[in-house]
């Protein structure tokens, strides 16, 4: 990319951001009523608007943060930031800036804070308790930033004393659809045009610093979020990619007669992985960072950071052999999936074979890796809180090496069809009906190897696909939260009743109907973050 495109834009109206009438109403009043909410709160008008979109993963689920890619869009569902800035005055008694940030959740309790600016803004700390915790995703956003902000502006004379924040979101919190990455990518923005330095820094450096902070909020974050986030192109799934550094392609959905969508379905399950990462998310990566050590190991492979994820691993791999010719697998899984694809099939039929299918223990994992006592604690338990008393690494390496195959090959039909620009004889059916079963079989892999799913995910993609669902499952981190699912446009009225009436009435007897419409989004990708302008 290349010019403007290459930073987060301005814009000017809201249907650069929401795409279709009915939603534009809707949005419209909402955001209206923020003006008039800040005014209320704050006694003045705001400069600007940051809006960060959630995501929903459409395929490629835990590997981005083994280093694979994945294949995510951006979702209408946003985080919106209000924002007044007051400039610093440039004397001795501008040394700090004030933060001040509200929520119209009335749960999430008004915070502030202020900072120098020096030394990485380390007297910015992070409040773990209480109503204003939520705060610490603007925290982590400024404290990740501060390094990166050119000097000429943190002068007394050009960066801001005082800003004000009103937050508002229509995201489920702990939905599995990043409200949390879209909370870190939203403060960022609103730091970088606060500090003037908006066009200065990139979106791919705005989303590694991105990716970076929440990692301070205690979860090990693959990334995949916040650059869906950034990224967003309407009517564009996101090829997204960490190797050699972050790189986001937009690939759009192939043309269907008839039309095809994404349903995504909120269980109402809370899937918090602040609260459950160290019995679910956490533990599930240093299950993979044991595997990574114990495949390196029985291969003689480096054990460097690199190599503790498992396409860093692969690389290594690579360094030393190459693809064997005449193997009939390789062969098919390049065919579908290119060379990367035959580099990741080989790979994980030879590193699966070289790990126990059976879970161990901490002795076991410590014969393994080579790790063991002190060294062994460094190495696994000291990054991220996690609790367990046997691990899974087979199960969680196999689930990697087929999910990354598997997001390769999703993207190539996409490719191939963009490429045709033509629909097939049957409209596209067949390339749509090949997607469907990829997401069923990306769910089978998410809840027996992965085993990341719960009675209320299994309960909603079984509805899905017995009304017309092509394909469902899980999306996001698991154990709760959102399913999505690849409906026939047609298709999705029933399928919308067939979950208020099977799921929601069933599993919450007393809930509204507002409720069940907040929980049920048919959408197609939608765009990603940007700033709006406010008119003086």
């Amino acid at each position: 990319m290349a010019g403007s495109e290459t930073y987060i834009p301005l814009v000017s109206s809201l249907d650069k951001i929401y795409s279709t009438s009915q939603t534009l109403a809707k949005e419209g009043a909402r955001w209206d009523n923020l003006m008039n909410e800040f005014e209320r709160q704050y006694g003045k008008k705001p400069d600007f608007v940051a809006r960060a979109p959630g995501r929903v993963n459409i395929i490629g689920e835990h590997v981005d943060h083994q280093g694979f890619s994945v294949l995510p869009a951006a979702i209408e569902m946003d985080i919106l930031m209000v924002v007044k800035i007051t400039p610093a005055k440039g004397g001795a008694d501008d040394s700090k800036v004030k933060f001040v940030l509200s929520n119209t959740t009335p749960r999430f309790e008004r915070a502030t804070f202020e900072t120098e600016f020096k030394q990485g803004c380390q007297d910015v700390l992070l409040n773990h308790e209480g109503g204003d915790r939520w705060a610490n995703y603007f925290k982590v956003a400024v404290k990740g930033l501060h390094p990166h902000l050119p000097p000429a502006t943190l002068s007394p004379s050009t960066r801001p004393a005082l800003i004000e924040v009103l937050v508002n979101g229509t995201i489920p919190p702990e939905s599995s659809l990043s409200s949390s990455a879209a909370m870190t990518s939203c403060s960022s923005i609103v730091v970088l045009e606060a500090f003037g330095a908006r066009n200065l820094i990139s979106r791919r450096e705005m989303a590694e610093v991105a990716i970076e902070s929440e990692r301070l909020v205690g979860v090990n974050s693959g990334g995949m979020d916040q650059a869906a986030s950034i990224f967003g192109v309407p009517g564009h799934a996101l090829h997204i990619e960490f190797y050699p550094e972050l790189k986001a392609t937009p690939t759009r959905m192939p043309k269907c007669d008839p039309s095809h969508t994404f349903v995504i379905a909120n269980t109402l399950i809370v899937s918090d992985k602040k609260v459950t990462g160290p019995i679910h998310y956490n533990l599930r990566t240093v299950e993979l960072r044991l595997a990574s050590r114990a495949i390196a190991k029985k291969l003689d492979l480096p054990m460097t950071e690199a190599t503790a994820q498992l396409n860093g691993l692969l690389r290594a791999f690579y360094e030393k052999n190459s693809l064997p010719t005449g193997d009939a697998g390789v062969e098919q899984a390049r065919k579908e999936a290119g060379d990367e694809g035959a580099r990741i099939f080989y790979f994980g039929r030879i590193a699966e074979d070289a790990i126990p299918k059976e879970a161990v223990t901490r002795v076991e994992a410590e014969k393994l890796t080579g790790y063991s006592g002190t060294a062994y604690d460094d190495e696994f338990l000291s990054r991220f809180p996690i609790r367990g008393e046997r691990f899974e690494l087979y199960k969680r390496a196999h689930h990697v090496f087929d999910e990354a195959l598997r997001t390769l090959r999703f993207r190539k039909i996409l490719g191939d069809a963009t490429a045709a620009q033509s629909m097939a004889a049957d409209g596209g059916a067949a390339q749509y009906a090949q997607l469907g079963k990829m997401l069923d079989d990306c769910h089978t892999s998410m809840r027996d190897f992965y085993q990341a799913s719960c009675p209320e995910l299994e309960t909603v993609v079984q509805i899905a696909k017995q009304n017309g669902a092509l394909g469902s499952r899980l999306t996001g981190a698991g154990w709760g939260g959102s399913t999505v699912s690849l409906v026939p446009s047609a298709q999705v009225p029933r399928l919308l009743d067939a979950l208020k009436e099977g799921y929601f009435k069933k599993r919450f007897p007393d809930i509204t109907q507002e409720k069940i419409d907040q929980s049920l989004l048919a959408t197609e990708p939608a765009g990603g973050a940007c700033v709006y302008a406010i008119a003086a």
